[in-house]
């Protein structure tokens, strides 16, 4: 598209995520960005959400960028906005997610008068928010009088792309308006999965750098020695888009291929090498030890946090491991920070599927019988057990019927808690999405989440089924957004755990604390409640029996997505996943030590 040569400094902006293919632009209205806000709404690509509150529109963003796998967008206002989105940010920062929190700030005179306004301290200070973001954000970029200011704005946008982390930019109101030049647009930014510049040919790649050479060389040497190699994929593989590539690289090495709880659905679920997930001392018996007899183990886009690793109780061998992380690559003991995956993936695609050519064709990376045990383990993930119809709904029966509902290209929510831990191990349809905040672990994430998610989902060519699984504590903390899913008019299916209060918190400590229990509302008035005087096509269902979530799923007419649904699931108090039992096992002991 091409610009006028002088353009204002809001349009070079908002041009700016155009390019990025960002459509839905998230947060609230006040008064320090209601002019800015004319600039979205007047464009017809760019599309306001307008959020019920600064936090569920970062949870949101944070959403719409995991489905995107790109630029998520934030806007709030000076001091009382920004304030309220800092939860959801500092969550993006630690899943690696690439959002851009634009915050429109007091102008550059009021700010050098150090004027008392409303939305500060009281004290003229001016910086202290941003100051407080800087720990929480990659990059900060303050718009002042005389700055540089399209280099600048085109800085913070390359930091959060490059590195898939959130940035702050700061755009005083008087600003808005002025006029720059449009020369900055005809350079394009990175995006999360662009590798640096590489030359064209594999060969002068390599001849041009050595450690890259190296690498390559030393991780097809050690593979060619060994008798049972794997990989393990990991969250950060998905953020800078490797995926795709590392599907090549399994299927040209014939390796057997594993998944975190962080990096579940990144590759092909019914992929005849999947193995299961690998979560240390918290997997499957067979997976774990079919992952710990590995004597070559790929590990790629590592984030070993406590919930991903069970409690950091990871057994691999780290002579016999190669990890692959988005700026360094590490081979045993030895760490070569000039590689990265994005680079390393199809390089070592290309030379692995050439060691298995030499070495006669691809070979079993497994003893036969750890194959068989793992896939017979995989087998009873997917079977739904035998189950008194008539009795309560138990964890046991409900994640694996669900796994039979789920489809191709639906995008899966699971809240933090018995949701998240239920999920893991189910098996997921081809081109459907595992979205979980494991890391961070916010309560109340994943319904502002799923409304990113779901608006997300309408710019896909096949967008699937946005469905969400969330407990009743969880969603009180955010269920202000369900109100803008019925605004945005998007029809995900909204699976409630009615438990009677906060499960996993029981499971941790506290069984019978009062502290672990909520106020319970009746979820059965809350559709209606939202969708007030309008049309918004609705439905909502309360199930007590496996018979009667059995019969909801089956019908034809509640899997077509053509309106937001809400299913209360009522589950009996102290029933969990056996995940999150033995999770809440190993946190406990953890947190005991001194």
């Amino acid at each position: 598209m091409s610009y006028p040569d002088q353009i204002t400094l809001s349009e070079y902006i908002t041009a700016r995520w155009k390019q990025l293919g960002v459509k839905h632009i998230f947060g609230c209205p006040g008064d320090f960005n209601l002019e800015f806000l004319d600039y979205i709404e007047n464009d017809p690509e760019l599309e306001w959400v307008g959020d019920a509150n600064e936090l569920g529109g970062a949870y949101a963003a944070d959403g719409y960028a995991r489905v995107k796998h790109g630029l998520g967008v934030l806007v709030t206002t000076f001091g009382v906005g920004e304030l309220s989105a800092l939860n959801g940010v500092a969550g993006s920062m630690a899943e690696r997610l690439p959002i851009l929190h634009l915050v429109g700030l007091p102008s550059t005179r009021l700010q050098g008068s150090h004027a008392l306004l409303h939305h500060t301290l009281g004290n003229g200070s001016f910086d202290t928010f941003s100051a407080m973001s800087s720990h929480l954000v990659a990059a900060v970029g303050v718009l002042k009088q005389g700055s540089r200011w399209t280099e600048e704005v085109d800085r913070v946008m390359g930091v959060a792309l490059t590195e898939c982390k959130p940035v702050y930019l700061g755009l005083p109101t008087d600003l808005f308006h002025v006029k720059v030049s449009s020369d900055g647009l005809k350079t394009p930014l990175p995006y999360p999965h662009s590798a640096p510049p590489l030359p064209s040919s594999e060969e002068n790649t390599l001849e041009s750098n050595p450690v890259l050479s190296h690498v390559i060389d030393e991780i097809t040497a050690r593979f060619k020695q060994a008798k049972k190699p794997i990989a393990i994929i990991d969250v950060c593989a998905d953020r800078f888009g490797c995926g795709p590539g590392l599907r090549k690289l399994v299927e040209k090495s014939g390796i057997r291929f594993f998944e975190t709880p962080m990096g579940k659905s990144v590759l092909d679920e019914q992929h005849p090498q999947y193995g299961g997930a690998y979560v240390g001392k918290n997997s499957l018996p067979a997976v774990r030890q079919e992952v710990e007899s590995a004597d070559w183990v790929l590990m790629c886009g590592k984030l070993e946090s406590d919930f991903n690793s069970g409690s950091f109780t990871f057994d691999l061998n780290v002579e016999k491991t190669i990890e692959l992380h988005s700026f360094e690559t590490k081979i045993g003991f030895a760490s070569y920070p000039t590689t990265d995956i994005r680079s390393v993936v199809p390089l070592l695609t290309t030379a692995l599927g050439k060691a298995v050519t030499e070495m006669g064709g691809p070979r079993k990376a497994t003893d036969q019988s750890l194959q068989d045990a793992g896939e017979a383990q995989r087998a009873e993930a997917e079977k739904v057990p035998k189950e008194d119809m008539e009795g309560e709904i138990r964890h046991t029966w409900l994640w694996p019927r669900v796994g039979k509902f789920f489809k191709e290209h639906d995008l899966i929510l699971a809240e933090t808690g018995t949701s998240a831990f239920g999920i893991v191990n189910v098996p997921f349809p081809s081109n459907a999405s595992c979205v979980v905040q494991t890391l961070w672990g916010s309560i109340g994430w994943a319904t502002g989440a799923a409304l990113g998610v779901a608006l997300a989902a309408t710019e896909r060519k096949n967008p699937g089924r946005t469905i969400l699984f969330t407990g009743e504590g969880s969603l009180q903390m955010t269920i202000q957004e369900v109100a803008t899913m019925v605004k945005k008019g998007v029809c995900p299916y909204l699976f409630v755990i009615n438990n009677g209060g906060y499960e996993i918190e029981r499971q941790i400590h506290g069984v019978k604390a009062q502290y672990n229990n909520i106020q319970m509302i009746d979820h059965q008035m809350m559709l209606p409640f939202f969708v007030g005087k309008s049309n918004t096509p609705h439905a909502s269902y309360a199930v007590h029996t496996p018979a009667e979530l059995d019969a909801l799923l089956k019908d034809a007419e509640f899997n077509v997505p053509d309106r937001i649904r809400l299913i209360e699931v009522f589950m009996p108090r102290g029933d969990a996943p056996a995940s999150l039992l033995n999770q809440a096992k190993l946190t406990a002991e953890a947190n005991a030590q001194a």
